[in-house]
């Protein structure tokens, strides 16, 4: 069995025992890995090579600093590599301690070799697997296409929030700017900054979103409004890291990824010569898509549980019960206005609330439940009709 991994081949062996120690450094060495030994727990961590490991293989009781210590001094750096725990003093109390510390696994001695070995393939793997999308987080420019809302728990902003905070920007701006609500001129003025006199009413010198949201993440939403002239300017920032702040002559390097979001197909729009090819296929790097509600039936209850808890304190009182026949209009409900529609039916419920009871459901736009007919009873009736539709019935022989 081979323990070699491409892309990440260092491990550290931590392990007061001289002999243990050399034992596993030649196992691992003989299959092709490279292999750094300690003999303490603090020699392993003042290594500045520790970070890259792809495994870390450390005894548990050792003087000093012991191998519970060590593993939680591992696991609270960042890029901390998998941490495989072999110890003769084994119990059960003590391996689930280091497993829910965060440790890779457990290994009793004696073990066999290739037991210890899957151990190292599987953590080495993880790691590898770690590392890349590290590297892509860094390096992706993101597009989220598709229906208003249809990403997270409040919509695309949310979802796009969530990519950032899980990123490695996640300690640097996060800059957020509607394209479709600005004119083509104030929207590159908002994007690049601009000179004093650029144009009439810039008093004064101004700097740029993309300039605010370096070292971090810049998300433009409604991409499909930008004009080509910006199309191309963005173009710029994205290939060089460049930004020209209108009216001046003296250019920005920023260091920015951009996560782009568009209530359009974006591929018509290129058709339509709306959206330039060489900038389409530029910001269409890793492209993430989330079905709009109406497909994700079964998160609405969660969802309605979830706004009205935040409504309820809101609004400062208990969270109200929904009956059941609203609650069943709404799980069916069509949802053409997404999550937002949703959030704000469950804000209503709650403001009209009376007795503890959550108030009756108005759907902000006329539908009917999904499965029932296209009649005109309001829509409890019908919702109640749908639910009588669903009911199993008995099959005549």
């Amino acid at each position: 069995m081979s323990g070699r991994t491409d892309g990440v081949q260092l491990i550290v062996v931590v392990d007061d025992d001289e002999v243990t120690r050399h034992s596993i450094g030649q196992m691992l060495r003989l299959r092709g890995w490279t292999v750094e030994a300690f003999s303490s727990a603090e020699a392993a961590l003042s290594w500045p090579g520790l970070a890259d490991a792809a495994c870390v293989i450390t005894d548990v009781k050792m003087p000093g600093m012991d191998g519970e210590e060590f593993l939680a001094e591992v696991r609270a750096r960042p890029g901390a590599p998998p941490v495989v725990m072999i110890t003769g003093h084994g119990d059960i109390a003590m391996a689930v301690r280091c497993l829910k510390a965060g440790a890779f696994d457990f290994v009793e001695k004696p073990f066999d070799d290739d037991v210890l070995l899957a151990y190292v393939a599987k953590a080495g793997e993880q790691s590898r697997l770690v590392h890349e999308a590290s590297d892509l987080r860094r390096k992706l420019t993101l597009f989220s296409p598709g229906e208003d809302g249809r990403f997270g728990m409040v919509g695309r902003s949310r979802a796009m929030q969530d990519v950032y905070a899980q990123s490695g920007r996640a300690r640097g701006p996060f800059v957020h700017v509607n394209a479709g609500a600005l004119p083509e001129t104030m929207l590159e003025s908002e994007l690049f900054g601009h000179a004093r006199g650029a144009f009439t009413g810039a008093v004064g010198e101004r700097e740029g979103k993309l300039v605010t949201a370096s070292g971090g993440t810049q998300l433009l939403d409604e991409i499909e409004t930008i004009s080509p002239r910006a199309q191309v300017q963005l173009l710029r920032v994205l290939d060089d890291g460049i930004v020209a702040p209108l009216g001046s002559d003296r250019p920005r390097k920023v260091d920015i990824r951009l996560v782009c979001a568009s209530n359009a197909e974006l591929s018509e729009e290129v058709r339509r010569g709306t959206i330039r090819e060489d900038f389409y296929h530029r910001i269409m790097v890793l492209s993430i898509l989330v079905p709009p509600l109406r497909e994700r039936a079964e998160d609405v209850a969660l969802l309605i549980s979830h706004f009205l808890r935040l409504a309820a304190d809101r609004n400062g009182i208990p969270v109200p019960a929904i009956p059941e026949e609203p609650l069943v209009a709404m799980i069916h409900h069509h949802w053409p206005g997404n999550v937002r529609e949703l959030k704000n039916a469950v804000e209503r419920m709650v403001i009209t609330s009376r007795a503890g009871v959550a108030g009756g459901f108005s759907p902000t736009f006329a539908s009917t439940p999904r499965g029932c007919c296209r009649c005109r009873h309001p829509l409890g009736a019908c919702a109640t009709k749908w639910r009588r539709s669903r009911r199993p019935r008995s099959r005549r022989r």
